[in-house]
């Protein structure tokens, strides 16, 4: 198949997606209340399996952050091997995507060195982050293991 008939039926398939979203609008609107629970669970399963290429694990691990010099104390409330989110505990200061940081975990035993990990933040919210890591660390598989 050739590039522009490839592209074609690309557009074609991205034009009937976004007139299949128009056509469904009424549908929603008279939709029941269990209606519109499966689509919405379906929509938001959808939407979570293209954002992540790591399955992320709820948690609670204090932890120190850092960036432009200035640190900062944050709970992640979820972890994967490619990232995590961060609750802001210390402060309002608003944060940008792009934007380098180092976050620096706890270890199991207070003989180890911290583990330190250098990332940039992908998306914000009021009162947290999301960090998507620079590189695989070994130890972060440990602390994942152990959640």
């Amino acid at each position: 198949m050739t590039d522009s008939i490839q592209q074609s039926e690309k557009n074609s398939l991205t034009g009937r997606l976004k007139e299949l979203l128009t056509d469904i609008s009424p549908f929603i609107d008279n939709a029941s209340e269990d209606q519109k629970q499966k689509l919405l669970s379906v929509l938001d399963d959808l939407r979570k399996t293209n954002r992540r290429k790591h399955d992320r694990k709820p948690c609670s691990i204090t932890v120190n952050y850092s960036t432009w010099g200035d640190a900062f104390k944050g709970l992640v409330k979820d972890i994967s091997a490619g990232g995590m989110f961060i609750l802001s505990i210390e402060t309002d200061m608003a944060f940008s995507v792009g934007q380098e940081i180092t976050v620096n975990f706890p270890t199991q035993t207070k003989k180890q060195e911290p583990i330190e990990l250098p990332g940039k933040v992908v998306w914000t919210v009021p009162k947290g982050i999301g960090v998507k890591f620079k590189a695989k660390d070994q130890n972060l598989d440990a602390i994942m293991e152990s959640l």
